[in-house]
C-alpha cells in the first residue's frame, strides 16, 4: 500500500528525534570527564546546578533543570552520603532544607570545570566562532519558544 509523506516520519529528518540523539551523544561525551570521579550523570548535573546557584533547595534544582522529584533526590542523597553537599534548615522557611556544596563538593567541582569546558571546546572545535555563536542562539530561542509558547 502506497504511503504519502503526510502519514510517514522519517525520523532522519524529524527535528526532535535527531535533536534527542544528538543531546544524548552530547551527554555521553562530557560523561567521560565526570565518570571518572565516580559520579552518575544525575549526580553531576545535581552538583554543577548547586556549583553554579550555590544556596539551593531540592525544589529549586528540580525547576532548574527540569528533571523529575525522584531523580533528584536520589542524586542529592548519593552525593550527602559522599560528603559532597552540605544542608542547612532554610531561615525562611524552616520546612525547606538549603543545599550548598561542602568544601569537598566545591574542591570536586573546581576540579571538574576546566575539564568539561576542555571537553566542551572539543566537541565545538569543528564549528565556526559564528556557527558557534548561532549553534547557542537558535538553541536558546527554541528554548524560550517551547517555554512561553506552546503552553
Amino acid at each position: 500500500m502506497p504511503t504519502d509523506s503526510a502519514t510517514q516520519l522519517d525520523l532522519k529528518l524529524f527535528f526532535p528525534y535527531q535533536f534527542s540523539i544528538l543531546a544524548q551523544q552530547m551527554s555521553e561525551f562530557i560523561a567521560q570527564i565526570y565518570q571518572r570521579y565516580g559520579l552518575s550523570k544525575m549526580e553531576w548535573r545535581v552538583l554543577a546546578t548547586i556549583g553554579q546557584q550555590g544556596d539551593i533547595s531540592a525544589r529549586e534544582i528540580c525547576q532548574f533543570t527540569r528533571f523529575d522529584k525522584m531523580q533528584v533526590s536520589r542524586a542529592i542523597a548519593k552525593l550527602m552520603t559522599s560528603q559532597v553537599l552540605s544542608q542547612q534548615t532554610s531561615e525562611v522557611d524552616r520546612r525547606t532544607i538549603r543545599l550548598t556544596l561542602s568544601d569537598k563538593g566545591q574542591q570536586l567541582y573546581q576540579e571538574i570545570i576546566p575539564l568539561v569546558h576542555s571537553q566542551e571546546k572539543r566537541l565545538l572545535q569543528g564549528l565556526t566562532d559564528a556557527e558557534r555563536d548561532q549553534l547557542r542562539a537558535l538553541t536558546l530561542k527554541l528554548s524560550n519558544q517551547l517555554e512561553i509558547g506552546f503552553k
